[in-house]
């Protein structure tokens, strides 16, 4: 299959899914409570570890191999070690099921939706419709978000209508938390690269390793793998951009609310945040103190459930990335400006109701000055702060801090992406989105989200770009299928080729610098300035621009 080949099907966006079920597209699809098993289907495959069949996905003609091990279980000796091999079996393995996802903190989710937790966790899921190896479909490896909720690759990220439209999808599991993101003074002694913390991408990298060898026999093409995620995956795919680590494993990223200017002051509060490794040690040496053992084969003895739960009660201890010069080889600024970036054509976006901008927003006027004498006072910016962004209430206050995070979220991406192409010097075009559609009513069955998002919250466009709808307790309407289908095929396009632009789709530019431009998602589809005003866009980058401390 050519690049600019797909299904005839693939993109055939006005009405697909609403029409899925009237004509008997869809299989059986798996309830929250039902989603372990399904009827097994089509011929086993032949991958490096043994022989697997898999089962009926959401929608007819795609198959799901369920729970299929990419590395070995990642207990005792193994934990916190980079992945090692997957042990192999006899005979056919049935995956119908899916695997156990990595230990990580389950309060507050019910226990209907809280799945097996173990540390042999390093599992994955494939859905295609390939007829067979002979296929040369694209790929998406697609990494989960939410924090500290549901950290799986399970039902909520169902691959079945992108796999329908041409792509094989597919989902790894990777540790998480205080077992993902450990470092320590004895771990970084005994690793053979000088440095430790980041395991959880280094197990990506693991993914990644064997997609390359093993998703030709589920008809993917592994020169043509998409490196995916939200939130926190889409921070794992920023990561593998800067790292050497992955090089050569993938050949386009996409990134739903993932990356920043990399002088914007709100990556320290972001996913994309990071600890040197000298913190990040000493954060692991209080964990260890904490937990009253003294040396790794202590840590290494612990039941992993009780040390997740101990260490994570801390609200002050920190798991995430470590700049350990290894998987992250320098700052963000730095790695693009040495022109280190991998270049990859790169799809990236963040939603209109994220990281400030809430339609429940209830900041008081008082609280809204103080907030620009403390934000933009030292730039000698605060009149012109309050000028582009008038309030005379506490409604108006609310209104005008949601106008001002949805601009700044817009500029910071735009920004970046100068970065990216101008500073780094790359040819990999960007694109990037504005998602402004609210999904109906509420997710009972998706903990990542919860009942609690409102708006277009972060993580809204996820339902859309994976496109498939039936798997949630949500309201959806008709129209709620036909932009799914449209971001489906948008994304499917871009697995493709690199471009999300096809046929009957509109047009999406990719980002030219000299044109402050991105593309609105959602409750439409057109272009749309990255900020509300010229002035405002002005005031953003001076105000971005002018910051002191480069990640």
């Amino acid at each position: 299959m050519s690049d600019t080949d797909l299904p005839s099907a693939a993109l055939n966006r006005r009405g697909f899914l609403g029409a899925a079920a009237a004509a008997g597209l869809l299989g059986t699809l798996s309830t929250p409570a039902q989603a372990a098993r399904s009827t097994a289907a089509a011929d086993p495959v032949t991958i490096e570890s043994g022989r697997l069949t898999g089962v009926q996905g959401g929608l007819k003609g795609v198959t799901v191999y369920k729970g299929v091990p990419y590395a070995a279980s990642t207990a005792g000796a193994n934990r916190w070690r980079p992945p090692q091999p997957a042990p192999s079996w006899d005979g056919v393995r049935a995956a119908d099921s899916f695997g156990p996802a990595c230990p990580q903190p389950v309060t507050g989710i019910p226990g209907d939706q809280v799945p097996e937790l173990s540390e042999d966790c390093l599992n994955l899921d494939i859905w295609t419709a390939a007829s067979g190896s002979a296929d040369s479909r694209p790929v998406l490896v697609w990494l989960y978000g939410g924090a500290q909720a549901l950290w799986s690759g399970q039902e909520i990220y169902n691959g079945s209508l992108l796999a329908a439209k041409g792509v094989v999808v597919v989902t790894p599991n990777h540790r998480v938390g205080p077992l993902g993101g450990l470092a320590h003074p004895d771990l970084t002694a005994e690793s053979a690269y000088g440095g430790s913390g980041n395991w959880g991408i280094l197990d990506v990298v693991a993914a990644l390793e064997w997609v390359r060898r093993n998703i030709g026999a589920f008809g993917g093409d592994p020169d043509r793998v998409t490196l995916a995620g939200w939130a926190q995956g889409a921070s794992v795919v920023d990561i593998l951009l800067a790292s050497r680590r992955a090089r050569g494993l993938y050949h386009r990223a996409l990134l739903s609310s993932g990356v920043r200017y990399t002088k914007d002051p709100a990556l320290a509060r972001s996913p994309g945040r990071y600890r040197s490794l000298a913190d990040a040690e000493a954060d692991g040496t209080a964990l260890a103190a904490r937990l009253g053992v003294d040396d790794l084969a202590g840590l290494r003895a612990l039941d992993a459930d009780d040390l997740v739960a101990r260490a994570t009660a801390d609200t002050s201890a920190d798991f995430g990335h470590v700049l350990d010069g290894y998987v992250l080889p320098d700052t963000y600024t730095a790695v693009l400006a040495a022109r280190a970036e991998t270049d990859v054509p790169v799809l990236t976006g963040v939603c209109k109701d994220a990281r400030g901008a809430l339609p429940d927003l209830k900041p008081t006027l008082a609280a809204f000055t103080a907030f620009a004498d403390s934000e933009f006072g030292p730039l000698g910016l605060t009149d012109t702060f309050l000028e582009l962004y008038p309030a005379d209430s506490d409604t108006t206050a609310a209104q005008q801090l949601s106008a001002y995070a949805r601009d700044e979220e817009r500029v910071s991406a735009f920004l970046w992406a100068g970065q990216f192409t101008d500073t780094a010097g790359n040819s990999g075009p960007v694109h990037t989105y504005f998602w402004t559609r609210v999904p109906p009513g509420h997710d009972d069955t998706n903990p990542a989200i919860g009942t609690a998002a409102t708006g277009a919250f972060e993580g809204s466009d996820v339902y859309y770009l994976l496109g498939f709808l039936y798997n949630t307790d949500r309201p959806w309407t008709s129209q709620d299928y036909d932009v799914a289908d449209t971001t489906a095929s948008y994304v499917a396009r871009f697995a493709a080729t690199g471009d999300p632009n096809g046929t009957s789709l509109p047009t999406w530019p990719a980002l030219a610098t000299d044109t402050p431009q991105t593309m609105e998602l959602g409750a439409r589809s057109g272009t749309l300035p990255v900020a509300d005003t010229d002035a405002k866009l002005a005031f953003l980058t001076t105000y971005l621009e002018s910051q002191t401390e480069a990640f």
